[in-house]
């Protein structure tokens, strides 16, 4: 499983967790949630963009 799958699986574990919770959470673990899985999907974005980086790099050249 790729680092990008498990970021995406652990983001749908969290909302789906948020819609239809396994048990009943506290005010202050539905907060440390919702900011969880808001890291969760700026390290995706994140990643998605360095990624989109690192291949231009790779498919730029100079002869400098």
């Amino acid at each position: 499983m790729s680092f990008k799958q498990s970021l995406i699986d652990a983001i749908e574990d969290n909302q789906m967790e948020m819609v239809m919770p396994s048990r009943e959470y506290n005010e202050g673990e539905i907060v440390w949630m919702k900011g969880y899985t808001q890291a969760l999907k700026d390290m995706l974005e994140d990643y998605d963009n360095d990624i989109e980086d690192a291949i231009q790099k790779s498919l730029t050249f100079s002869l400098n």
